[in-house]
């Protein structure tokens, strides 16, 4: 008589990859998901990507550099791009380069929006700078292995949770 034992573990995989987690209107209203969990995601150092839209153009880039202010609040920046421009002529649809121009921008999960573009052969500004207010969709991509780490504020020396994590590494 033989038999045969078989351990099946199916592994979720729902939670990897790059998910939308939350959205903002443009007064900082949640329209969608958790700023919690945005925030958790920005302290663990998962990579975040910002999405925003206006006059039938909508934009994702990866957020470079990621501020979280008093807890409550995320900004993000995007890394500076050669600038670009939408052109229509008759039934054709073109993205051309803007020849002189590189331009940047800064989200928040409240609202705020501001950017610039700046003139790269002179080296100045050449634009922006103004307070907007435009509405952001915020997306996290997942490791296919989350860690057990509480996603506490990173000004804290070591999280509660540090020495039993060490050991479940070794």
């Amino acid at each position: 008589m033989l038999l045969l034992f078989c351990s099946c573990k199916t592994s979720d995989k729902s939670n990897e990859g790059w998910q939308m987690v939350f959205r903002n209107d443009e007064n900082g209203q949640v329209t969608f998901g958790d700023k919690s969990k945005l925030i958790d995601a920005v302290r663990l150092g998962y990579p975040v990507r910002i999405g925003w839209g206006s006059n039938r153009v909508e934009h994702v880039a990866t957020a470079d550099f990621l501020t979280i202010f008093q807890g409550e609040e995320v900004f993000a920046q995007i890394n500076t791009i050669v600038g670009q421009a939408p052109r229509i002529d008759g039934d054709s649809l073109k993205i051309r380069f803007r020849t002189q121009n590189h331009w940047t921008k800064i989200s928040g999960t409240n609202g705020y929006s501001t950017g610039f573009m700046t003139n790269y052969f002179q080296d100045t500004i050449a634009g922006g700078g103004t307070d907007r207010y435009t509405a952001t969709t915020w997306y996290v991509q997942f490791p296919s292995h989350q860690l057990d780490i509480e996603a506490l504020p990173l000004w804290r020396k070591e999280s509660p949770n540090w020495e039993k994590w060490k050991k479940k590494e070794k």
